[in-house]
């Protein structure tokens, strides 16, 4: 072991208890009154995590607004939008009106953006504290429920059903280094979405036994290969093909295995640091430096590229989808946990009732 990793490992070691009782008289404060939340008119979903960065929440959002429209309930989605240049208190990405969202990226940042972008019927807000676009979004709009995006570590804001998405491996991960709070802050959950182990004996026994477990995954679904509003192409469209991967997303090593395991032909993988805004010379310069290849990016670094270069003809993104093992088992939990019933003209009710 180097000096460096000694220096780490020991002041992980001596910071660790500070970090733990930080979180835990912060924690204790809201719990004991002494902190208060704020309690929005309608139901809220946090869908949030304890690993910094990478372990899908933007795509379950994604899904979760998506379903509950499809039930009759109408969602709104807050977000803190990181990265984003915005100062206001709150502001409107979307207004869900299937228009294109009001700002771009750099405004309200490149999560929020894509949401907005992927689900153009569902109102969208950003604001650094969450309270702001919380009640600007039961305020301006009719909505059912609003899903906090990445609000497990938000206390200020009361939650009626908080989601927590795991690794499996937080465990492993080191305070400071990969973990936004201990493993004892689960206890404040209501469920868990965890990738299937490939062994029962893999299942985290650190998980509190007495909360539900729901088991999920990404895969890749589609391709893009246009401006707004990205139409979806057949992944077949690059097979046999060399590509060139470029990404800015906090584990770029599972875009590069989802590239292998479609079977394609990588050249080389461009990376740059998470939410990464490219520059006219970056992009110019993946053009000239890979003319043999395709150039396929993420869907969440596609949504920040210009029109221009989103419709070259070597240019592409790959669209990830979340599955949801027991999906009905898991959305009659949500449903039942936000106290909303499905609505009687909803697509599902009419489809329910005519089988």
């Amino acid at each position: 072991m180097s000096w460096r990793q000694s220096l780490v490992q020991a002041c992980t070691i001596i910071a660790g208890p500070a970090f733990r009782g930080v979180h835990a008289i912060r924690g204790a404060a809201y719990k004991s009154g002494l902190f208060h939340s704020y309690e929005a008119g309608v139901p809220v979903i946090s869908v949030g995590n304890l690993a910094i960065g990478g372990t899908g929440k933007t795509p379950l959002v994604i899904w979760l607004a998506a379903r509950l429209s499809s039930l009759g309930i109408q969602p709104a989605v807050a977000s803190r939008g990181y990265r984003g240049t915005n100062k206001e208190p709150y502001l409107v990405a979307s207004d869900g009106t299937g228009a294109s969202p009001l700002h771009g990226p750099s405004v309200v940042g490149d999560e929020p953006y894509l949401i907005a972008c992927r689900l153009p019927t569902v109102p969208v807000l950003v604001g650094r504290k969450r309270m702001h676009p919380l009640k600007a979004a039961q305020d301006l709009f009719a909505i059912d429920v609003i899903l906090l995006d990445d609000g497990f570590q938000h206390l200020a804001a009361a939650r009626d059903l908080d989601l927590v998405v795991l690794t499996g491996s937080e465990d492993h991960m080191l305070p400071f280094i990969q973990l936004r709070e201990p493993l004892s802050a689960l206890g404040r959950a209501h469920a868990f979405l965890l990738p299937r182990p490939k062994d029962a004996t893999d299942h985290p026994q650190w998980l509190p036994k007495h909360l539900p477990t729901f088991y999920w995954r990404l895969g890749a679904s589609s391709l893009l290969n246009s401006p707004f509003p990205f139409e979806a192409v057949n992944i077949a469209e690059l097979a046999n093909k060399k590509v060139t991967l470029a990404s800015a997303i906090a584990r770029p090593e599972r875009f590069l295995a989802t590239a292998k395991k479609l079977g394609w032909n990588v050249a080389s993988h461009v990376t740059f640091r998470d939410h990464h805004f490219f520059t006219e010379r970056e992009l110019q310069r993946l053009l000239s430096d890979n003319t043999a290849s395709e150039i396929v990016f993420t869907e969440k670094d596609w949504v920040k590229l210009p029109r221009w270069f989103q419709g070259h003809e070597r240019t592409w993104a790959l669209r990830i989808d979340v599955v949801v093992e027991e999906e009905e088992a898991f959305l009659h939990f949500v449903t039942q946990r936000i106290g909303r019933k499905v609505r009687e003209d909803s697509p599902a009710s009419v489809c329910s009732r005519q089988q």
